[in-house]
C-alpha cells in the first residue's frame, strides 16, 4: 500500500471513511471500454454486447500478467532472471475523454508502452502507476506535462535508433519537439495558475513540477530542469514550516513522491550544482542516526541517500575550484585552524558510513523484499555501488599523494563486480533514457581514481552497456572523458609494462573544464594538476572537443 505522509509529521493512525461502501471483488477480465464507465462488462470474445448493442467501439481487454512470485529470503542476492514483470492497470483505466486530439492520444499510447520503464527507477516500482497517471487524469498540468515529456522520450528513441546515443535531434524531429512545447508551455501556465489559488494542491503541483524536471533534462537543459527541482524542494520547505494553513497541512503527500524528490536532490549534489538541503519526514530514525537495523528497503536507501548528500555536500564546502592545492586530492582551503574540524567531520562520517553497512549485514533478508520496488535485489545492489566509492572518497580526502589509490583495487573490483550484477540482470539497462540513479557515476568514479589499467577498461566496458543518457549524465560525453582521462595518464607510463604501477608523475587530478572559442570553434580547456619527478606539483592544461557537461564529479 502507497505510504502517505503529512508534511509536518508521519501519519500513525489509520484513517476511516465516514460511510464505507459494502466490499465486493471487482473485475479485472472485463473490456477497457466497460471498465471506464464502470459497468458490468459481459466480457463476449472479441468484443462484448454491452458496447456493440449501444453502438460503443469496444476496445478490447487488457492482457493480464501473472502476478510475479514474492523475492526468497535470498532476494538481497543478485541472480541472473531475478528481474521481475511489471504490469499496470491503471493505464488501461484512464479516460481518452480527457485527452484533447489524436496527437495526444497517440504520445499518452507510447507512454503506455514505453516511458514506464524509464523514470520509475529501483526504488519506486508503482510510482508511475499509482501517483502520476492518476494525478494526470484529474490535474491538466500533470498531464499536459506528461504529454510533453513522452512526446521527447520517444523522439529521442526514435533518433538514437540505429545508430547508437543521439545528442540531439535532427529538423526530421521538428514536429515532435514542438508538439513537446506546446505541452510544456501549457503545463507551464497551468502550474502557475495552480500555485496562485488560495488553497493549492500540494501533490499535484509538486507531480507537475517533477515531471518537467524530467522533461527538461530530457531535452538537454540541465539548468531549467534544475530550478524547476529546486521550485519543487522549495514549495516543499515552505509548506513545512510553521504558520501555514490549517488546510495546506492538512494535506497527504506520497512517500514516494518525497523520496524520489530526495533522491533528485541527491542526483544534483553529486553533479555539484547547488541546491536546497531537503530531508522528507517520514519518521526521522534515518536522521537521529543509523539505527542498529534496517525494517525495510526504504528505509535503508532513505538512510544511505541522506548520508551521501551529507558527504557530497561536505567536500564540496572544504573545496574550492580556484584554491592552489597543496595536496593530491581536492583543493582544500579548511585552512590550518579549520583542518582538524574538518578531518573530524570527516571521521564521523566514515563511521556513519560503517554503521549503514553493518545495519544492512545485521537486517533479516525479508526487509528487504520490498513491495515497492521492482527489483528488490537490484536496489540493494544499488545502494552497495555508491556506498563503496563515497567510503573511498572520505578516506583518501587527506592523502599527500594519489598513489593511496593502488591500495583500493579491490574495493574498485568490488564495484565493478556489484554494477556487472546490475547490468545484466536489470531491465533499465535497456532504457535510451533513465531518469533515475544508476551506475554511471560510480563506474565513473573508478575510471578516475582507479590507475589499473586492466580495471579501468572494464568499466569502460560497462560503462558501454549502461542508458544513453542517466539522470544528468550522458554516457557518451562520460565515456569520452574517461578515454581522455587514461590516454593522458598513460602517456606518462613510458616503458613501463601495464601491470606495473602507473608512475606518480604521470598521474593528473584535481581537474577543471572551460569552454573557449578557439579558431573560431567552440572547444574545451581541461585544466589539471600533476606531481613532477622533483616531487613539486605542477599545473597544466590541453585543449580538447570534449563536452563539458561533467558537472563536478571530476
Amino acid at each position: 500500500m502507497a505510504s502517505l505522509v503529512r508534511l509536518e509529521e508521519p501519519v500513525t493512525a489509520k484513517s476511516h471513511r465516514a460511510n464505507p461502501k459494502r466490499s465486493h471483488l471487482k473485475s479485472r477480465t472485463g473490456c477497457r471500454v466497460c471498465k471506464i464507465r464502470r459497468v458490468k462488462c459481459d466480457e463476449t470474445r472479441p468484443f462484448c454486447q454491452r458496447c456493440t448493442s449501444t453502438g460503443r467501439t469496444c476496445e478490447g481487454y487488457p492482457v493480464l500478467l501473472p502476478t510475479p512470485p514474492r523475492p526468497s529470503s535470498e532476494s538481497h542476492r543478485l541472480a541472473p532472471g531475478t528481474a521481475s514483470t511489471f504490469t499496470s492497470l491503471t493505464l488501461h483505466r484512464l479516460s481518452w475523454g480527457v485527452l484533447d486530439d489524436d496527437a495526444e492520444r497517440r504520445i499518452f499510447g507510447y507512454m503506455r508502452k514505453r516511458a514506464i520503464y524509464d523514470v520509475s527507477g529501483y526504488f519506486e516500482s508503482d510510482l508511475w502507476d499509482r501517483l502520476i497517471l492518476r494525478v494526470s487524469h484529474t490535474e491538466p498540468a500533470v498531464r499536459h506535462a506528461l504529454l510533453g515529456f513522452s512526446s521527447l522520450c520517444e523522439t529521442y528513441e526514435e533518433a538514437s535508433r540505429g545508430r547508437g546515443c543521439a545528442a540531439a535531434v535532427g529538423d526530421e524531429h521538428a514536429h515532435q519537439v514542438q508538439f513537446a512545447m506546446r505541452q510544456y508551455n501549457k503545463a507551464v501556465g497551468l502550474l502557475t495558475s495552480s500555485l496562485s489559488a488560495p488553497e493549492p494542491q500540494l501533490e499535484a503541483i509538486l507531480t507537475s513540477c517533477l515531471v518537467l524536471v524530467w522533461l527538461e533534462f530530457t531535452r538537454n537543459d540541465l539548468d531549467a530542469g534544475l530550478r524547476h527541482l529546486r521550485s519543487g524542494l522549495k514549495i516543499l520547505d515552505d509548506f513545512r514550516q510553521p504558520g501555514k494553513s490549517s488546510a495546506l497541512s492538512s494535506q497527504l503527500i506520497d512517500a514516494s513522491l518525497l523520496r524520489l524528490f530526495a533522491r533528485l536532490e541527491l542526483q544534483a549534489t553529486i553533479y555539484g550544482r547547488p541546491s536546497f538541503d531537503f530531508v522528507p519526514k517520514r519518521g526521522g530514525e534515518a536522521w537521529s542516526g543509523v539505527p542498529a537495523s534496517f525494517s525495510s528497503l526504504e528505509q535503508a536507501s532513505l538512510s544511505l541517500h541522506a548520508l551521501l548528500g551529507s558527504v557530497f555536500r561536505f567536500i564540496r564546502s572544504i573545496s574550492h575550484p580556484d584554491a592552489k592545492c597543496r595536496s593530491g586530492l581536492e583543493p582544500l582551503v579548511v585552512g590550518r585552524s579549520g583542518l582538524p574540524l574538518a578531518e573530524a567531520t570527516c571521521r564521523s562520517l566514515l563511521q556513519q558510513l560503517r554503521s549503514w553497512y553493518e545495519a544492512v549485514r545485521h537486517s533479516p533478508a525479508a526487509a528487504f523484499e520490498s513491495a515497492d520496488a521492482r527489483q528488490p535485489a537490484a536496489a540493494m545492489c544499488l545502494l552497495h555501488i555508491y556506498h563503496r566509492p563515497v567510503t573511498i572518497a572520505l578516506e583518501t580526502l587527506f592523502s599527500q599523494s594519489q598513489m593511496v589509490y593502488d591500495e583500493y583495487d579491490g574495493c574498485f573490483e568490488q564495484i565493478l563486480t556489484l554494477a556487472e550484477q546490475l547490468i545484466h540482470n536489470s531491465q533499465h539497462m535497456q532504457s535510451i533514457i533513465f531518469l533515475d540513479m544508476g551506475v554511471m557515476a560510480p563506474l565513473f568514479y573508478v575510471v578516475l581514481r582507479c590507475r589499473t589499467l586492466a580495471l579501468r577498461r572494464k568499466a569502460l566496458a560497462l560503462l558501454a552497456l549502461a542508458p544513453c543518457r542517466e539522470g544528468m549524465w550522458y554516457r557518451q560525453d562520460v565515456i569520452e572523458y574517461a578515454n581522455w582521462k587514461i590516454g593522458i595518464e598513460e602517456r606518462g607510463r613510458a616503458g613501463l609494462r601495464e601491470t606495473e604501477p602507473l608512475p606518480e608523475e604521470a598521474r593528473v587530478w584535481n581537474e577543471r573544464m572551460t569552454e573557449v572559442v578557439f579558431d573560431r570553434q567552440q572547444k574545451t580547456v581541461i585544466s589539471f594538476q600533476w606531481r613532477g619527478p622533483d616531487g613539486i606539483v605542477k599545473y597544466g592544461q590541453e585543449i580538447t572537443d570534449l563536452s563539458s557537461r561533467m558537472g563536478q564529479l571530476i
